[in-house]
């Protein structure tokens, strides 16, 4: 079986109230070998509810997830 790497892009903190600070990661897996999973996790913050996911992603990180899926994934036609 091969073995699931993830990969840290991003990693955040930032204040949400007067004494509590959120932390988020952004994390890239390959889960075939045409498709990737982004993942964005956030600590420090109790509700989050909906039906809808999404992922923000900064310039710099989405240079890094590129430079990833070239080197460790072998995507060599992302442009």
């Amino acid at each position: 079986m091969t073995e699931i790497r993830h990969y840290k892009i991003g990693e955040d903190r930032f204040k949400i109230s007067e004494d509590e600070v959120a932390r988020r990661e952004l994390k890239v897996t390959k889960v075939a070998d045409d498709v990737i999973q982004i993942q964005e996790e956030i600590h420090g913050i109790i509700a989050l509810v909906g039906a809808t996911s999404t992922v923000n992603i900064k310039k710099d990180e989405l240079k890094e997830l590129i430079k990833i899926v070239r080197e460790e994934f072998g995507w060599t036609d992302i442009c």
